[in-house]
């Protein structure tokens, strides 16, 4: 037999042969469910770019699976193997010669992706930078930096953490907790990772019915278990917000602050996925912002910077990671046309506990402050953003600024002068 875990594989119609081969050869289970399962990759694998290679590297000890597969999957009748297959992507230039090459295989690391014997669905966790994909430019999203290791290297990548839904211990509202919580646990010390059976363990407290097989969570739910992992949750219902959901919804988009959306059509649609970013808004969309009269005669246009983003970015386990979506729509990355009637009907934001204020707050307490300030703003069109942070990350983003000092340049209130460091003065 080849050794597989030798190969650097070329292209995406390879990989698959030599996956139909391996899943025929060491699983027990039916050709319907392998052309299944290999249908499901054949989706993720469109999403990668066309000039990708492949490592393939058997067994591997996932701990995702691993722990669904003690608590769950050996108990089944079925026989379920416990290790996992893991894919390491390169960019197109690696060769088989570079495998132990540290730099080359740093230069060119693109992350990994797991395959797990839950058939059909059998993508796993994913650790995959954004330019892995497609058409995924231009965009700001959370990341966190994760150390990994390819071939006993030790890696470090930015990524959002990704899985698919396995539909019996993980469907989409787990596999979004999960996600979340991976991603905090990884970028702050406050917080823990979580397993999925933990995630079951916490819920157990709000459920009346059986946990696994798991038929989905409610929003609720969800934000309990966010809040007993440390949490200060806050949800947001369009209905009851109407045109403010959208503003309160980019403020923490652009505070850098991941979030769970639900989505729901009229039929039997309901699903929750991450909104972790945007895309870049261009100088087009910047100008074409309408102004609001803050003051109501005419002296202050506000132009708020938040109407210029158009895109979401969005971490969803039916999916490739970092597709992008619109507010108004945000499953057109279905291409579906009973996923575009889905209509965005909840947030539920996980806070820092120390954050005391949330996004609607403090976008009425800037904008009442900009309009309070007569002598600096009158008769000006302005353009703002308004943020959420912690103290101690304000703190650090104004340690690395330059000076900035605004004083009066002379008794006439309407000008005053602002420096810059210490050489450079503008008016």
């Amino acid at each position: 037999m080849v050794n597989i875990s030798s190969l650097i594989i070329d292209s995406k119609a390879d990989f698959l042969t030599i996956l139909n081969a391996f899943l025929n050869n060491f699983y027990n289970i039916t050709p319907i469910k392998i052309n299944g399962s290999l249908q499901y990759i054949t989706r993720f694998l469109t999403e990668l770019d066309d000039d990708v290679k492949f490592h393939f590297e058997y067994p591997y000890v996932d701990k995702v699976y691993r722990d669904t597969f003690y608590n769950y999957y050996s108990s089944k009748n079925n026989d379920y193997d416990r290790n996992s297959i893991r894919i390491s992507v390169f960019k197109n230039s690696f060769e088989s010669t570079d495998i132990f090459a540290k730099e080359k295989v740093t230069d060119n690391y693109l992350g990994f992706f797991t395959i797990r014997p839950t058939f059909p669905n059998i993508l796993g966790r994913n650790l995959l930078k954004p330019n892995a994909f497609k058409n995924i430019t231009n965009v700001l999203i959370c990341n966190s930096n994760y150390s990994v290791t390819f071939n006993s290297l030790k890696l470090n990548i930015n990524v959002f953490p990704h899985s698919a839904q396995d539909g019996e211990a993980m469907t989409c509202a787990e596999t979004t907790i999960w996600s979340l919580i991976e991603y905090f646990s990884n970028k702050y010390s406050e917080y823990r990772p979580l397993l999925p059976n933990k995630i079951h363990e916490i819920l157990k407290e709000l459920t009346v019915e059986r946990q696994i097989p798991s038929k989905g969570l409610s929003a609720q739910q969800i934000s309990f278990a966010l809040k007993k992992t440390g949490f200060g949750v806050k949800v947001y219902n369009k209905a009851a917000y109407g045109i403010e959901f959208d503003k309160i919804l980019k403020t923490y988009i652009n505070s850098g602050i991941p979030m769970v959306a639900i989505v729901n059509n009229s039929a039997d649609i309901c699903h929750a996925f991450n909104i972790i970013g945007k895309t870049k808004p261009s100088e087009t969309d910047i100008l074409a912002i309408s102004s609001t009269d803050l003051r109501g005669d005419g002296t202050l246009r506000v132009h708020d910077l938040n109407d210029a983003d158009k895109e979401i970015v969005i971490i969803d386990d039916n999916c490739a990671p970092y597709r992008k979506g619109q507010i108004s729509n945000p499953c057109n990355h279905y291409g579906i046309a009973e996923w575009n009637a889905c209509q965005l009907t909840e947030i539920i934001v996980p806070l820092y506990s120390k954050i005391y204020m949330d996004a609607g707050q403090a976008k009425k307490i800037s904008n009442t402050y900009i309009r309070l300030c007569n002598f600096a703003y009158n008769n000006r069109d302005i353009y703002i953003k308004t943020f959420l942070c912690s103290s101690r990350s304000y703190k650090d983003y104004i340690f690395d600024l330059p000076d900035i000092v605004i004083f009066p340049k002379n008794r006439n209130r309407n000008k005053y002068s602002f420096k810059f460091g210490k050489d450079e003065t503008k008016q």
